[in-house]
């Protein structure tokens, strides 16, 4: 990891004056503090040191202590290189969490006073639009390893290759009728040092006109210059004056090389080398530039990815073995893992979930760093308007082909802590695992849950859940060679913490509103649908007719929140709370249907849909053969089978013969209820009947009967031991 220190805390650090002069005393506190071991960490030890290696024998790097008690003090440049470099990095660091605590208090304060309610649509929008700005910009620092001033001219010169839209720079403007979208770097600059010192409330609309600094020709002579082949300036010059138009006046050499190095002052050296160079070479020239980690502090990077565990668990639903998906949120500076959500798939409410966790428990993070994947690319993230990325002030960067050194951080954390997991169960099925055992358990749980309703090998999912609990904060305490000195997670989040760091927390009053996607709906009479659920509030009632946006959370469905619709430039927009409508009820459920339970249900009505379609092909398959093999069959010849008539018996006769006595069977003990069966099972296990079996087994194969059993105080596990005999 390399010790950089970013260019706009220079200028902080050279103002503050240096402490260069220290005592023996302070030699040896220096040492302890800073966890070093080139030089002794006591006193007298450090006067040894100087005695051996003759410090005083450089009249300029020692002087006689003017304090009390008198003695000498050293020079720093005397001191060993390690330990220089500790101490310049220590006041950097002290520096660099002054001003930040300074700049998150002034946030915090700006935030507290301003009520996410009340803001109208155009505040909303004005203020999101310069905020995607912003993050846009910080995207280009961040992914191509540009200064804040190059990634700044760069977003003006194709503001188009960020994503930004013409609407949003309109928007950014906030002038009615304004003709150009151009934003110049200096309005950007103006808005970042607002935001820093005030909060993204100061952002204003200064729009002006950027001067083009490169002529368009040169970025066609790039295109005869970017080939693999590695032409040299000179020779693409003479191939890009073949194409000249004759009347005009051809450029030099000259001029060529002075724009390529401007193109370098203004890009950076790697537009020189793309289209010479494979993305792989690319990568190699950035990545020790960007991966440095030495600078972070806690919360600035956030990285977050889906893992499929590789152990069979049992479904916390429906009992049969499935493979969980966990998503797992990574602190970069410090490798901790602040949060984590298990669910059925990776998919979008997994991916909030973790996200709240972390946020809730850890607090905000400045850059949320993910994948492509569709669980961190949709629109309950991303949407400008109601994404929860955009709401929590975070900047959202996805990681780019063959560029993930730091999703390498999240992929070494899954190595570290899932797969080893995996391999506690008997269930594991990774690659590594051994064939024969593999289908050894798998036959045996398929034969026990098929049985039993439940197996031995199987992990529970209460299991499996406090099992992922151990081993993240198992992780989080255990040694981490890529942190200063070997600490753990924990230690050196709790270090930084000792030097004045602290989180930017969720504030009560934004904890409600911040994680919550937004649906739109029609009012009926103070009501309004959700998921096929009834909320109500009185206040809804002057809105009947009116389209509102409802807002829920994935795990209540209690109650929901309702705002207005705003009309912006002929758009809609997110407008003010109306209420927090309560479930009422309906004539389908009589517990509301949370967000995550219709998950559920879609998912298992879409694979009934796949098996009925494959049951209707199979008995289609199967139909042509009977009618073929019917038709092949000769008829059958048609004969009279009607019985001759016959007198009915004489009742009379019949009863005066004695019927022969039939003889006594022994008496099938009943049983009033099933867990009277099962109580008695496990007392008489030789007395067991085939049928007996039959009916127990199939209770446990039902969650409802369990439950049953459990509350009727039966041994479950001596219940299955007495199956597993008979069987």
């Amino acid at each position: 990891m390399n010790s950089l220190v970013p260019v706009n805390q220079t200028k902080a650090i050279a103002a503050v004056p240096m402490k260069e002069w220290f005592s023996a005393q302070e030699i040896a506190d220096a040492q302890v503090r800073l966890r070093l071991t080139v030089m002794p960490q006591t006193k007298q030890g450090v006067i040894n040191y100087v005695k051996r290696n003759d410090w005083h024998s450089f009249a300029e790097q020692h002087r006689e202590r003017e304090a009390r008690g008198g003695g000498y003090e050293y020079h720093i440049s005397l001191f060993p290189d390690a330990l220089r470099a500790a101490i310049l990095a220590e006041r950097s660091t002290e520096i660099t969490l002054v001003e930040t605590q300074a700049k998150k208090n002034r946030e915090l304060a700006k935030r507290s006073a301003l009520s996410t309610a009340s803001l109208s649509a155009r505040q909303r929008e004005v203020m999101n639009a310069r905020a995607t700005i912003l993050s846009a910009v910080e995207m280009l620092q961040v992914g191509h390893g540009m200064s804040r001033s190059q990634a700044i001219r760069c977003f003006v010169q194709d503001a188009e290759a960020t994503g930004i839209s013409e609407d949003v720079l309109a928007t950014a403007n906030d002038r009615a009728g304004a003709a150009s979208k151009n934003i110049s770097g200096r309005t950007i600059h103006r808005w970042f040092e607002k935001r820093d010192e005030i909060g993204l409330g100061a952002l204003a609309p200064l729009p002006t006109k950027e001067k083009q600094e490169i002529p368009a020709w040169f970025w066609q002579f790039l295109r005869f210059y970017a080939q693999p082949q590695k032409p040299a300036l000179s020779e693409t010059l003479e191939k890009f004056l073949k194409a000249w138009p004759a009347h005009l006046v051809a450029p030099n050499y000259d001029q060529v090389r002075r724009l390529m190095n401007r193109l370098d002052e203004s890009f950076g050296t790697l537009e020189r080398h793309r289209g010479r160079e494979g993305s792989l070479t690319i990568k190699s020239r950035m990545a020790y530039v960007m991966r440095s980690t030495d600078d972070l502090l806690p919360t600035c990077v956030y990285t977050a990815d889906g893992k499929t565990f590789d152990a069979e668990v049992q479904h916390p639903l429906h009992g049969q073995p499935f493979r969980p998906e966990i998503t797992s949120v990574v602190d970069v500076a410090t490798r901790k893992c602040v949060g984590f959500s298990v669910g059925l798939a990776e998919n979008t409410i997994g991916v909030v979930d973790a996200l709240r966790h972390a946020c809730e428990e850890n607090g905000i993070c400045a850059i949320f760093y993910v994948d492509r994947g569709p669980g961190f690319k949709n629109d309950a993230l991303d949407n400008q308007l109601t994404g929860v990325i955009g709401r929590l002030g975070i900047t959202k960067l996805h990681s780019l082909p063959y560029n993930s050194q730091a999703r390498g951080i999240i992929e070494r954390f899954n190595g570290s802590v899932w797969n080893p997991l995996s391999k506690e169960f008997d269930t594991y099925i990774g690659a590594d695992m051994d064939r024969q055992a593999k289908q050894r358990a798998f036959k045996e749980t398929r034969r026990d849950i098929k049985t039993l309703g439940t197996s031995r090998r199987l992990p529970s999912w209460e299991q499996f859940l406090t099992a992922c609990r151990n081993a993240i904060a198992a992780y989080n305490a255990k040694s981490h060679s890529e942190l200063p000195g070997k600490m753990s997670p924990n230690q050196y989040w709790e270090y930084h913490q000792s030097k004045g760091f602290e989180i930017v927390p969720v504030l009560e009053a934004e904890s409600n509103d911040l994680f919550r996607p937004y649906s739109r709906r029609k009012t009926n009479r103070a009501l309004v649908e959700f998921l096929g659920n009834s909320y109500f509030h009185l206040d809804l009632e002057r809105y009947h007719g009116e389209y509102v946006l409802v807002g829920y959370d994935i795990h209540d469905a209690s109650k929901v929140w309702v705002r207005e619709i705003e009309m912006m430039d002929g758009e809609e927009a997110m407008g003010r709370l109306i209420c927090i409508a309560i479930f009422s009820g309906n004539e389908e459920r009589y517990i509301p249907l949370t967000m995550e339970r219709a998950a559920l249900e879609k998912r298992a009505n879409a694979r009934a849909k796949r098996l009925n379609d494959h049951l209707a092909e199979v008995e289609a398959e199967l139909s042509p053969a009977r009618f073929l093999e019917a038709s092949a069959t000769a008829p059958m010849p048609i004969i009279d089978i009607t019985p001759e008539p016959v007198s009915a018996p004489n009742v009379e006769i019949l009863a005066d013969y004695q019927r022969p006595a039939e003889p006594e069977m022994p008496k099938r003990r009943t049983f009033a209820s099933d867990e009277e069966l099962a109580a008695w099972a496990i007392q008489n296990p030789e007395s067991l009947t085939s049928n007996q079996v039959r009916v127990l087994r199939g209770c446990l194969q039902q969650p409802t009967a369990i439950e049953l059993f459990r509350l009727s105080g039966i041994d479950l596990e001596a219940l299955r031991n007495v199956l597993r005999a008979v069987a």
